[in-house]
């Protein structure tokens, strides 16, 4: 008796850990699709804030002023509020980082040192204390890169929890790029300038400022990333909804990617945890990671966003390292917002059936078109451009984002016919004399079929079996009506003739 409690109790261990004996992540990637508690969640990702309120939400901006504080959007955030929202209006991804300057002072982009403390707020909180020595560039005491702001973690980790009982996502981004090669305003209370802080970084005093961020060479500034990494890593151990990416806008060399790879491997062994890891960087750095089978099997989540391609056919894809920002980017973002659903379907599609183990992310600036493009290729939550507020309004209350009319009868639809079925589904070539018919098929239980100009088209349904009911669903307005016929056998070609020219969705379920 046991010696058989002993072979249960090792059976149960071994079903609650991973291959490394580590606690299993909970976010769980099914062929691809992000799961929570056996459902799937797909829809928009939103960006947080990195300066001024009125724009989008930000996780650790802090506003002061009446006692109770200034709670509600663009101020402090109300995050049960915040990610019920989310949930309501079809963005259930939230990506994090933290912001460009500290006080609003700053929002005029002046680069000039302060001579007062006379801080506006509210305030982007950073994730390092302040010190009780010297004077920063924006007027306040000087940074201590070795400890770290506890309002700021408490934040993360309370939005975190939020999210795990939620089933909505928090994308944390370590770092934030965008302060290093933009515009001299963006760096000069960046904290680790040697103006702001107590530690001797050896970073330059103007940008570009990028790769000497990334020169882990200096072993000062390999211990003060190692240590803050750890930070992070320990305040988010217990939480499951969470996928760690590197930084925003991230266009760095591979050796810094390796070297926060390796930093969380070393965290994970000592910690006996697993957390959910993101690739986001350019092509070149991404594929070489990618290419080591050690390497590719640390990487749960794949970022495509800093390549693409252009409408007529050329790859964009500038190499990591030359310390492109963001604004140096802007003609092929530019050209990536204005790319056709077939180059989305393409590009994304080629990367779901190479790493069919990793969910996808990807961030376009979508219209309806788009977001079913990146949708039947097998991509996982599509991080959306801008989701703001309706003209960068300042609302009291957490109100439907601008353009969320585009994604939320598609998200809706998800929810309520495919919540289940979804992550059993990959992308399948079963049209038969159209490219512009997109198929998504879970064996004997559902077809997806989305026909991007509608019209006439034949399905191969010769490898499914049984009775099967069928539905068009029009992504404008969110109406599900029946085909004609309504059902049949599905055994062999089919031909489906969708209401008129524009975009229609057909879903076809097991009787």
């Amino acid at each position: 008796m046991r010696n058989m409690q002993k072979i249960i109790s090792i059976t149960l261990l071994c079903l609650l850990t991973s291959d490394w004996g580590f606690a299993k992540e909970s976010l769980i990637n099914q062929n691809g699709w992000f799961v929570h508690d056996g459902k799937a969640i797909w829809g928009w990702v939103q960006h947080n804030g990195w300066w001024r309120v009125g724009q989008r939400a930000n996780i650790t901006r802090r506003s002061v002023g009446d006692p109770e504080g200034d709670i509600r959007p663009n101020r402090t955030e109300d995050l049960n509020a915040l990610t019920n929202s989310m949930l309501q209006y079809g963005y259930p991804g939230f990506e994090h980082n933290f912001g460009l300057w500290y006080d609003r002072r700053r929002d005029e982009h002046d680069a000039e040192h302060r001579d007062n403390p006379n801080v506006v707020p509210p305030f982007l909180e950073q994730p390092w204390v302040r010190t009780d020595q010297g004077m920063a560039a924006d007027g306040l005491p000087l940074y201590d890169l070795t400890s770290f702001n506890p309002w700021y973690f408490q934040r993360l980790k309370e939005f975190a929890d939020q999210c795990d009982r939620k089933g909505t996502v928090l994308f944390h981004k370590f770092y934030m790029q965008h302060a290093l090669l933009e515009i001299q305003a963006h760096y000069v209370d960046f904290p680790w300038r040697p103006a702001n802080t107590i530690q001797d970084t050896g970073m330059p005093d103007t940008i570009p400022a990028a790769n000497a961020f990334y020169d882990i060479s200096d072993p000062t500034r390999r211990e003060l990333h190692r240590i803050y990494i750890y930070k992070c890593l320990d305040t988010l151990k217990d939480n499951r909804n969470v996928v760690h990416l590197i930084s925003q806008e991230f266009t760095g060399p591979a050796h810094f990617v390796l070297f926060w790879l390796d930093t969380i491997e070393e965290w994970k062994q000592e910690n006996r945890r697993n957390v959910v890891v993101g690739l986001g960087a350019t092509k070149d750095v991404q594929d070489l990671i990618l290419e080591d089978q050690e390497l590719a099997q640390r990487i749960r989540v794949l970022d495509l966003r800093y390549w693409w391609v252009k409408n007529d056919g050329e790859l964009f894809a500038p190499s990591g390292g030359i310390e492109i920002p963001g604004r140096g980017l802007e003609t092929g973002y530019t050209q990536a917002e204005d790319c056709s659903p077939e180059r989305i379907y393409q590009k994304v599609r080629s990367y779901r059936e190479k790493y069919p183990d990793k969910a996808i992310i990807d961030a376009i600036a979508a219209n309806r078109q788009q977001s079913w493009a990146f949708l039947m290729a097998g991509g996982g939550l599509l991080v959306r451009g801008q989701i703001s507020y309706p003209d960068y309004q300042d609302p009291l209350e957490y109100i439907m984002p601008a353009e969320m009319d585009i994604i939320l009868p598609t998200y809706q639809f998800i929810r309520e016919y495919l919540h289940d079925t979804l992550p059993d589904m990959i992308p399948v070539e079963l049209a038969t004399d159209r490219e512009d018919v997109w198929c998504l098929l879970s064996k004997d239980r559902a077809v997806l079929a989305y026909a991007l100009n509608g019209g006439t088209f034949h399905l191969d349904l010769s490898d499914l079996k049984g009775s099967y009911n069928c539905f068009w669903f029009n992504p404008r307005n969110g109406e599900l009506t029946q085909c004609e016929p309504s059902s049949f056998n599905a055994d062999s070609s089919a031909i489906f003739v969708a209401p008129n020219q524009e975009d229609w969705a057909l879903l076809i379920l097991r009787a």
